[in-house]
């Protein structure tokens, strides 16, 4: 009886810990994991949609402030607004790279 109980155990621990292992895989790539917290953009609307830029080292623009599944918060250049963009909102993302000197 114990030694049943003692290959139950063991069979169920062997079925348990593949299936949580997976758990630590590289998160996946959406459309907004090219916007990171604390990045300067520009948000431009276009035709009812956003058009966010995102621009290396300006010194002004909006500042990333939370980036979630399906949206991103933007903080105005005086730290005075907050906007609340959802994904379907979104018409692009723009990477501007500037010519290095």
């Amino acid at each position: 009886m114990n030694t049943l109980r003692s290959t139950l155990v063991l069979a169920l621990l062997l079925l348990v810990i593949p299936a949580t292992s997976n758990a630590q895989d590289k998160p996946k790539k959406t459309f907004l994991s090219a916007l990171k917290e604390g990045s300067v953009v520009s948000a431009k609307e276009v035709s009812g949609k956003y058009e966010i830029t995102i621009m290396k080292n300006a010194p002004v623009g909006s500042k990333v402030l939370e980036v979630g599944n399906d949206y991103v918060v933007l903080e105005d250049p005086a730290g005075v607004m907050e906007t609340r963009i959802h994904v379907t909102s979104i018409k692009s993302i723009i990477r501007l790279k500037l010519p290095k000197e």
